[in-house]
């Protein structure tokens, strides 16, 4: 998500400048008295202590597959029965759970499962390829189809939150049920959503789909040396963000060993193949964009720990290059993305709803900072050159009273992101709305505040 927001701001505007190891769970527990969360065995359910939203998806539980496994089969189970998915209908049944919640900690605990997925194996580069380019096509189709949108998950939260009659954000926030709709699509969604449209090569590559599986990622690493130490990655789940997925498949190529990853979360228009040896078919270094500054990827299976993915993101302007890293744990499928992840999301202070091309190019839409005195945001739209302007959310408040010329800017963006007539007004009123509930946006930020503290003691 931080990345999210520098890639924002360097690919739009430099206008807009203006998120993990041990820490003290004191500390955290200690930044917002009200954030009580009850103990490690209960799960949200439990922690229903008010009304809450209906939940979107049903929760199995973790067990060993057995011999299941073997055969790729979800690790989840409902009744002692592993499912193997051979269609998109118990997509978030089969692969997500809900995370133990310690009671001093901003945020259920990552979970993962207790297998890897096994390996799909081909036996030649050409066979590989063909996959890579059929999966290539559907990732750029969810490109273009779907909206990125972090705002549709912020504004549900405030209306269940204040029909529910709660005045303490925190508790709700520990019953919440984060919705994965169309309207809610941040990388979550996304990658959801791509797995589910794989479906349809399901008949020309027979099981594909029971060999995808979603990966974490956690952002800004700036050091390697916990990952050496780790055996597994269980033992830091309490202090780790996993702000970020993606989806992912295991392969081989006559014993060589790879992965196949797919980033629609990160607008990534391609498939990016990482080899253990570097060769072909190894993506490397690729260029992600080129406006205003040069943005380049790598991926590349950690030296310290290959259970690991290295994404390395090199950044140059004016001949200045700034590197970061993030490490994608891909050893074992990760099953908390919506109650972890996605919900780790909903208290985030950025947001953007944007729009993008089958390359991954932003086409339309606006993003900005929640901070407490601030309203503004930045809307942007093609209209033979890309248009670019500030405004204050406070004017759509009285949307009556809008001039005309910002009303046509309005209907541009609109337009771009492929949104009903007068949608993208009715969003910008609802944040309003939200913005100008200061208590409700206290709180928020207090969370998040809480989580980021975790982060940082680290």
């Amino acid at each position: 998500m931080e990345r999210e927001k520098k890639q924002l701001t360097t690919l739009l505007s430099a206008a807009d400048k203006d998120a993990a190891v041990p820490g003290s769970r004191s500390t955290v527990f200690s930044c917002n008295n009200s954030l009580v969360v009850l103990p490690l065995e209960q799960t949200s359910s439990d922690r229903s202590c008010l009304p809450t939203v209906e939940r979107p998806l049903l929760v199995g539980a973790i067990k060993a597959a057995g011999e299941a496994g073997k055969n790729n089969a979800i690790i989840l189970s409902r009744n002692n029965n592993s499912i193997l998915l051979k269609d998109d209908t118990h997509l978030l049944e089969a692969t997500q759970v809900e995370g133990a919640w310690p009671i001093d900690h901003p945020l259920p605990l990552p979970t993962w499962a207790p297998q890897a997925k096994q390996p799909l194996k081909f036996t030649s580069v050409w066979e590989y390829e063909e996959l890579a380019s059929n999966i290539e096509y559907y990732v750029q189709k969810v490109l273009e189809d779907h909206n990125y949108n972090t705002v549709g998950n912020f504004l549900t939260l405030y209306q269940g939150f204040k029909r529910s009659g709660c005045s303490s954000l925190s508790e709700y926030f520990q019953s919440y049920s984060p919705p994965i709709t169309p309207l809610h699509h941040t990388c979550v969604g996304l990658a959801l959503e791509l797995w589910k449209t794989l479906f349809a090569l399901n008949r020309k590559f027979s099981n594909l789909t029971n060999h995808l599986y979603l990966v974490s990622c956690e952002e800004g690493v700036e050091s390697m040396d916990y990952v050496a130490l780790l055996e597994s990655i269980e033992t830091v789940s309490n202090i780790l963000e996993k702000e970020h997925v993606l989806l992912t498949l295991k392969f081989e190529i006559s014993g060589r060993s790879g992965i196949l990853l797919c980033d629609p979360g990160y607008h990534v228009g391609r498939v990016v193949t990482v080899m253990h040896d570097t060769t072909y078919p190894h993506t490397g270094w690729f260029v992600q964009s080129e406006e205003g500054i040069k943005k380049e990827y790598c991926y590349i299976f950690s030296s310290v720990n290959t259970n690991f993915i290295e994404w390395r993101e090199k950044n140059t302007k004016s001949g200045v290059v700034e590197l970061f890293t993030a490490l994608i744990f891909i050893e074992r499928p990760y099953l908390t993305a919506i109650d972890v992840t996605e919900r780790r999301n909903l208290v985030y202070n950025f947001r953007s709803l944007l729009s993008r091309d089958a390359k991954g190019h932003l086409v339309a839409g606006i993003y900005f900072k929640l901070k407490d005195n601030s309203d503004e945001f930045t809307i942007f739209y093609h209209d033979g050159i890309k248009q670019r302007m500030k405004m204050n959310f406070s004017i759509f408040l009285y949307p009556k009273l809008l001039n005309e010329g910002i009303l046509k800017m309005i209907a541009k963006c609109n337009k771009q992101l492929k949104f009903k007539e007068n949608q993208l007004l009715t969003t910008l009123t609802s944040i309003a709305e939200v913005l100008n509930d200061k208590v409700y946006l206290t709180q928020l930020l207090d969370i998040n505040n809480c989580i980021n503290n975790m982060t940082e003691a680290n």
